[in-house]
């Protein structure tokens, strides 16, 4: 068994640009992902990091084939997911999951938390009844610390990170191998983002799962990730173990992301400034 979850091998994701209403023509493309190769190492965290509309999330989506890519290669645990259809395919959804950026989008309104939840049950045939689906939803409330005295309420009776929470809880009902967190903590208070991202951690070291974090701010993953990879124009420009990235970076662009983290001149100095610099902000 290979320590590689997932393959990704030169990546390519064009959008159409066209011309018309009724007799459209394509006059172009949008080149959102560009060629990237990178592989996802089982157990680790991997942070994929760059500006807004650098191809972060189409990324996120290509590899749980929420998308079609235009060219490129996907493999999880060795299957290439371009070859897999129809219950193959559900199958292999079942093992990876994702966190979305948006707690107040990506849950349903007209839903109970309970049936939000256990909506990755009833599309996958598990916990059949009602008393089984709703004490495996209440165990998922209470491993992401939230009530199960809830389940009856809907999501605008949540705060933003309670919400997040319910998109955590839901991501870990088929107990997956990996979870895609897209920007998990970007649409949440300050304050209450070190508590996402803590939950993660720590559901990372109790469940085995590999994780990957895409995020728009290095300081966002430097206490999380493995190893980075930087994204700018649908390519990946530096990957790297997260301290050497942080101490060395070799890209001019990582160099500048870097150069806009309060603080970030700690990251480049040298292994006994920056060793003293991580304890105490830990």
């Amino acid at each position: 068994m290979t320590d590689n979850l997932v393959e990704v091998g030169d990546l390519v994701k064009h959008f159409p640009i066209t011309r018309g209403v009724v007799f459209q023509r394509r006059i172009g493309a949008v080149r959102a992902v560009d060629g990237v190769s990178f592989d996802v190492r089982r157990g680790e965290t991997l942070g994929i990091v760059g500006e807004s509309g650098c191809g972060k999330s189409t990324t996120a989506r290509l590899m749980l084939a929420l998308l079609e890519p235009t060219s490129g290669t996907i493999a999880f645990e060795g299957e290439d997911l371009r070859a897999r259809k129809g219950e193959r395919l559900k199958a292999l959804r079942r093992d990876m999951q994702m966190i979305f950026q948006d707690p107040y989008s990506s849950l349903n309104p007209r839903k109970t938390v309970g049936s939000i939840i256990g909506e990755p049950f009833a599309v996958h045939g598990l916990h059949k009844g009602e008393g089984a689906r709703r004490r495996a939803v209440a165990e998922l409330m209470e491993r992401v610390g939230l009530s199960p005295e809830h389940y009856n309420r809907h999501p605008h009776e949540f705060s933003g990170g309670q919400r997040q929470r319910i998109g955590v809880a839901r991501a870990l009902a088929l107990e997956p191998k990996l979870i895609v967190a897209d920007e998990p903590v970007s649409a949440l208070d300050v304050s209450i983002q070190a508590q996402i991202l803590n939950l993660l951690r720590q559901l990372q070291r109790e469940l085995g799962l590999t994780l990957v974090l895409i995020a728009h701010d290095l300081a966002v993953v430097r206490h999380m990730c493995d190893r980075v990879a930087v994204m700018h124009l649908g390519k990946i420009v530096e990957l790297a173990d997260a301290d050497e990235l942080y101490r060395h970076p070799r890209h001019p662009y990582t160099r500048a992301l870097l150069a806009a983290v309060p603080g970030a001149a700690a990251y480049s100095s040298s292994p006994s400034t920056s060793s003293s610099s991580s304890s105490s902000s830990s």
